[in-house]
C-alpha cells in the first residue's frame, strides 16, 4: 500500500529495487528506513549473505562470506556487522512472557592462564542466558543475554526482573545453581541437577543456542586472526 495515497497498485522500476505508486508515482524502496537502507549488493547476494550468517551453527567470518558471495572484503565484513546489530537490536527491549524458561550462566573468553581458576572462579566474562519456550523443553521463542560482572543471586534476579514476566504458574528450568532460589518467590524454579549426557535433558535447547553463541564468536574471532595474525608472525 502506498504510504502516500494509500493506492495498492504499482509499478515495478528494475533500478534499485523500487517499486512506484501506479496513481501518484510516489517511489518506494525496498529497504529505506531499515539497517540496509544504502545497501549496493544486489538482493540475491545479500539475502544469501544474512542467510549464511544466521544459520551457520559454528560461525562465519565476513573472509568465508567474501568468498561466498564473490565480494570484497570491506563489503562481507560490513554486511557481517550490520547482521550482528541486526541481532543485538532484534529482541534487546523485549520482555519474555512465556509459561516456560530455561536460564543458566555461561562464559566467554580464553582459558585462564593463572592456576586455581576453575568454573564459577574463572577469569572469563560471564553472562547470563533466558530463553522462554512454548513447552517445557519443547518450541523455543526468544533468548535474552545479559553480560554480568559474577555469577550472583542479585545479578541474576535483577536480570530476570528486567527481562521476563514472572508469576507462580510460570515454571524456570535450571542446572541445580543455588544462585537461581532467589527466584522461588516470584516463579515455580525446578532447579535441580542436568545430566547433559541425555539427548532430551530439561535444558536441550538453552544448550544448544548457547552452544551456537559461542561458536559463532569464536568463528569471527577465528576469521579475523588467520587474516591479521601471519602478517605479524604471530601464533594464536
Amino acid at each position: 500500500m502506498c504510504e502516500k495515497c494509500g493506492c495498492v497498485h504499482y509499478h515495478k522500476l528494475v533500478r534499485h529495487n523500487v517499486t512506484e505508486c501506479a496513481e501518484c508515482g510516489h517511489q518506494h524502496y525496498l529497504f529505506a528506513g531499515t539497517i540496509f537502507q544504502d545497501n549496493k549488493l544486489p538482493l540475491y547476494k545479500l539475502l544469501l549473505g544474512i542467510f549464511l550468517f544466521f544459520v551457520n551453527n559454528k560461525g562465519i567470518s565476513a573472509m568465508e562470506l567474501r568468498s561466498h558471495l564473490d565480494v570484497n572484503y570491506k563489503t562481507a565484513l560490513l554486511l557481517a556487522r550490520k547482521c550482528r546489530i541486526m541481532m543485538s537490536d532484534s529482541n534487546c527491549t523485549k520482555k519474555l512472557d512465556s509459561l516456560f524458561y530455561e536460564s543458566d550462566t555461561a562464559y566467554m573468553g580464553s582459558k585462564s592462564k593463572e592456576p586455581g581458576h576453575q568454573g564459577m572462579g574463572t577469569t572469563k566474562q560471564p553472562f547470563l542466558a533466558i530463553l522462554s519456550t512454548g513447552e517445557e523443553n519443547k518450541y523455543p521463542h526468544y533468548l535474552r543475554l545479559f553480560p554480568i560482572p559474577v555469577d550472583s543471586s542479585t545479578n541474576i534476579k535483577e536480570c530476570f526482573l528486567k527481562a521476563a514476566e514472572l508469576s507462580m504458574d510460570r515454571t524456570l528450568n535450571t542446572d541445580g545453581k543455588s544462585t537461581y532460589n532467589t527466584l522461588k518467590d516470584d516463579l515455580t524454579v525446578v532447579n535441580v541437577h542436568v545430566d547433559y549426557k541425555d539427548p532430551n535433558h530439561r535444558l536441550y535447547w538453552l544448550n544448544t543456542v548457547i552452544g551456537n553463541i559461542q561458536n559463532q564468536i569464536i568463528g569471527i574471532y577465528h576469521g579475523i586472526a588467520k587474516r591479521v595474525l601471519p602478517q605479524h608472525n604471530l601464533e594464536y
